[in-house]
């Protein structure tokens, strides 16, 4: 008897470079408004050659201004794992153009850098799909950041690496208030502000597990809270990264491990957060985080209690009004009781 369950296609990018999936004008035009996007950036060089999308001149201040709008508007969410029947995630681009721009909803890292990264390939710059290991200084859990905290989780983590004329710059709007919120070039010993008073850094280096230094060395991302005018400053990983091009595959397993086992942070809590623009819109200043039922504001060094919800339908509604995530009813119903407030 035929084995009907063996598959007949599996994951791949396409062998053509010309055939990675894109967005169509329309598509972009959709997307721009999601994010409400300034005319004076459309009307970018950038955006109307895309010769001009892979300059320093052009193309960094557009890519700058996207990611401030991006990260801003769609949230880093897990929603699909706790308000859903099926509890899966799907990183096809069509599937993620839906769930974003019409669905109005947010994702995780695959999904929110899958899907920038198919914006900016669609635009005509030059984008490469990376991946990472996220530090376990960032665990949820106590213990482990008290233990291992110079450690690091497996691959788990994606971004985008963009060059512009002859530098490759990172880009990563999946890593929601941790992550750097703006495009930084690949430099090692590279340090700038990100949101003020924080700095972020990037070195070259062997992690603490590596067996030796000569061939071992990945590039490691930190974070400092709260500068200091001296080298007494305390520095934290985030996460280390290869230059190496990921395939949609290899976030296939990726994905799929971070979105079902129980010592997963998305499995284990509902996370939800959007960054906050100042009003000009010229920089980030600060982010709003919604953990199991709190909801908590960061500006600056600031924090602030927003919400503390009691109950799903206190829940549900700061969703709604917080993060502009609308759930339907068929998607309220799917919440665990475990993970159930009230």
């Amino acid at each position: 008897m035929t084995n009907t369950s063996d598959p007949t296609t599996l994951t791949q990018l396409p062998l053509n470079v010309d055939d990675r999936a894109r967005y169509s004008g329309t598509q972009l035009q959709y997307y721009f408004e999601r994010l409400g996007f300034p005319q004076k950036c459309l009307d970018s060089p950038a955006v109307s050659n895309k010769t001009y999308a892979k300059t320093t001149e052009h193309g960094l201040p557009f890519l700058q201004t996207l990611t401030r709008h991006h990260t801003s508007t769609i949230p880093f969410e897990n929603l699909e794992l706790h308000y859903s029947t099926h509890k899966t995630i799907s990183l096809n681009e069509q599937d993620l153009f839906a769930k974003f721009v019409h669905q109005r909803r947010g994702g995780r890292c695959m999904e929110n850098n899958t899907f920038f990264g198919t914006v900016l390939r669609s635009l005509g710059f030059e984008v490469r799909n990376c991946g990472g290991r996220v530090s376990r200084a960032m665990s949820p859990f106590q213990e482990v950041r008290r233990t291992q905290a110079s450690t690091y989780d497996g691959w788990n983590h994606m971004f985008n690496l963009v060059r512009l004329d002859e530098q490759w710059y990172v880009v990563d709007v999946g890593m929601g208030a941790m992550g750097p919120n703006l495009p930084y070039p690949l430099r090692d010993g590279f340090e700038t502000t990100s949101v003020a008073p924080r700095k972020i850094r990037l070195q070259l280096r062997a992690i603490p597990e590596s067996c030796g230094t000569h061939s071992n060395k990945l590039w490691c991302y930190d974070v400092c809270h709260e500068p200091l005018d001296s080298k007494e400053s305390t520095w934290v990983p985030v996460y280390c990264f290869t230059e190496t091009e990921f395939l949609p595959q290899d976030y296939e397993m990726m994905s799929w491990f971070t979105s079902t086992h129980k010592t997963s942070l998305f499995t284990r809590y509902l996370l939800c957060t959007r960054m906050i623009m100042d009003g000009a819109g010229q920089k980030i200043v600060g982010s709003v985080t919604m953990l199991g039922g709190n909801v908590v504001e960061s500006i600056g060094t600031e924090r602030k209690p927003v919400k503390d919800c009691k109950t799903e339908c206190e829940r549900v509604d700061a969703l709604k009004e917080i993060f502009g995530i609308d759930l339907t009813e068929e998607q309220r119903e799917g919440m665990a009781a475990e993970h159930r407030l009230g």
